[in-house]
């Protein structure tokens, strides 16, 4: 049956569009201005710029590349696992749209890969391994200097359309604003310090990628989704998470800043792994000083939540233990049907027929605070537990 599309349809099409390119742009400008906002993190705003490059374009994925101080680019952001790795491509071969377009300081193009440009045969074959049949390379410019790259590649052949090509200009010179947040300081002293603390945070990120996908069983992309998840749970810059999941707890307990988060464990668990857990838990809160009574108190509330999860949320899950600001966190996850309704707040002790509700009751009453996310895709409890008398009234847990 054929359908005909009336003017009114396409009216509707139309505002439809134009509604959901406004309100990415208006996220866009939320976003830009925390760059504006103290401990503002570039790699996590470029890795959200190079997301909104897809909300906002006719493209499947984007990526950020910047050139460092000896003028080489580096990649920074990626929208995708499959871009990253093409983008990389790009630069250990020194060939492909990016590569031209930051000599050239102009915007490159291969609208048509199964065709591709004779100059750079081996990026189109990778491009189109990777599922993309278009590829274009934006200019990202501080002035008359050409600073780096936006990659923008697309499944389907073709030019961007005026008003995309347009959008991405803009989308460039806010990758440049990002990088010359602070206004009082010489421009090329404050390019050159963001843009080396970037290419240094980008680095330690990739090593707590591998980390989280280790402990967790995560692949690449899950991984990096999961950190950014962590940053935002801990309350802490995705540059400084990364940093405390690659570092581990290795160096002496007390070393460091009151309010450096130390990631003390990270683990994946199931039925068979519960003991090893429930010693390794142990072990790392005693290391940081907390007495013997005390850590008894808090390694079985920890325990019981990971049994909850062994038992009512699908046999395993993961676990995460941190130490913040005189406090630690113990955050279990799963990846079963939720809580049910009648069992999440539970004050009274509960009878003998309530082995869930039994859990949560005692975890209640060892902890400072329990924050519980729970819904027919999984549950994530955290825990905050204070290491002293004094730290009762500590902060609340990272949202």
């Amino acid at each position: 049956m054929m359908t005909i599309s009336t003017d009114q349809d396409d009216g509707e099409k139309g505002a439809a569009v134009s509604t959901s390119r406004g309100q990415g742009w208006a996220q866009a400008f939320v976003d830009l201005s925390d760059t504006l906002v103290a401990e503002f993190d570039i790699v996590d705003f470029l890795h959200v710029l190079a997301t909104r490059c897809v909300d906002l374009l006719s493209v499947q994925a984007a990526g950020i590349m910047i050139g460092d101080q000896r003028g080489a680019l580096r990649l920074m952001a990626s929208s995708s696992e499959q871009a990253r790795l093409l983008e990389l491509f790009e630069v250990e071969m020194s060939e492909g749209p990016c590569v031209d377009c930051y000599r050239l300081g102009a915007g490159v193009a291969d609208p048509d890969l199964a065709n591709p440009d004779p100059r750079w045969p081996r990026f189109a074959a990778r491009a189109r391994q990777a599922g993309f049949r278009a590829a274009h390379a934006v200019p990202v410019r501080l002035r008359d200097e050409n600073i780096g790259v936006l990659n923008l590649f697309s499944t389907d052949p073709g030019l961007l359309d005026p008003v995309d090509a347009q959008t991405a200009r803009a989308l460039a010179n806010i990758t440049t604003l990002g990088l010359l947040q602070h206004r009082d300081v010489e421009y090329r002293q404050v390019l050159a310090e963001q843009v080396q603390h970037a290419m240094n945070s980008r680095v330690v990120l990739e090593q707590a990628k591998g980390v989280l996908a280790e402990y967790l069983g995560l692949d690449m992309a899950t991984a990096f989704a999961e950190l950014r998840r962590l940053a935002a749970r801990v309350g802490q810059r995705l540059s400084d998470v990364a940093a405390a999941v690659t570092a581990g707890d290795y160096d002496d307990p007390a070393s460091g800043a009151w309010g450096q988060v130390r990631m003390l464990l990270i683990r994946r668990f199931d039925g068979e792994t519960l003991a090893a857990l429930r010693s390794m838990v142990h072990t790392a809160v005693v290391r940081h000083g907390l007495p013997e009574a005390d850590a008894a108190k808090f390694v079985l509330a920890v325990h019981e939540a990971v049994v909850n999860a062994v038992v009512h949320g699908g046999g395993l899950g993961q676990f995460v233990l941190w130490r913040h600001a005189g406090n630690l966190f113990a955050e279990v996850s799963d990846q079963g049907p939720g809580i049910p309704e009648d069992r999440r707040g539970i004050p009274e002790r509960p009878g003998g027929d309530a082995a869930t509700a039994r859990g949560l009751w005692l975890i209640r009453s060892v902890c400072a605070d329990v924050d519980i996310d729970t819904g027919d895709t999984g549950t994530r409890l955290l825990m905050r537990y204070p290491m002293g008398t004094s730290d009762l009234s500590g902060p609340p847990p990272g949202r």
